[in-house]
């Protein structure tokens, strides 16, 4: 079998394309494979440890849009000492130590939880709103269902409750 210069460049061109292509995805497997075991291991920390668990609620009421595991780190060396951000990631501020111990205060009086309880049930929609929406949806008609639904899926997001931290 005779190959001209040009099939075989196109050959070679292909071949190198796909080892390209596969080395692509084999790396973005392994990232994506190690940041699952981060998720996994920084879950398995706040299950078992309280201080970790009261630390991850503080952040989690002063940054709501980060996510333990992939946005920041939290370790505990030491049972004698507080735990700490490892790492942080995340595009916003990282709270500072100061601010964490505020939050951790704040969580223990209950008074950051019921602050956001109000906050949420203030800017929620209207009961009888919600009710109307939810008819309208059942009649055929979902796009005041979607509206209202998505109002309430930005001021859970602004106003998170304490346990989505786990």
């Amino acid at each position: 079998m005779n190959l001209d210069s040009t099939t075989l460049n196109v050959l070679v061109l292909v071949l190198v394309g796909v080892c390209f292509w596969i080395f692509v995805v084999w790396q973005n497997t392994r990232r994506i494979n190690d940041q699952i075991h981060q998720v996994a291991h920084q879950q398995s920390l706040i299950r078992n440890d309280d201080p970790v668990r009261a630390t991850c609620r503080a952040i989690h009421f002063l940054q709501p849009a980060v996510t333990l595991g992939i946005d920041y780190i939290i370790k505990h060396d030491d049972p004698n000492q507080p735990p700490y951000i490892a790492e942080w990631h995340a595009s916003e501020q990282q709270p500072t130590q100061e601010e964490i111990q505020a939050a951790l205060s704040r969580l223990a009086d209950g008074s950051l939880e019921a602050e956001y309880a109000t906050l949420r049930k203030a800017e929620y929609p209207d009961i009888g709103e919600q009710l109307d929406a939810a008819y309208q949806a059942r009649q055929g008609n979902n796009a005041k269902q979607i509206e209202i639904d998505e109002k309430i899926r930005l001021i859970k997001e602004r106003y998170p409750k304490s346990d989505e931290c786990l």
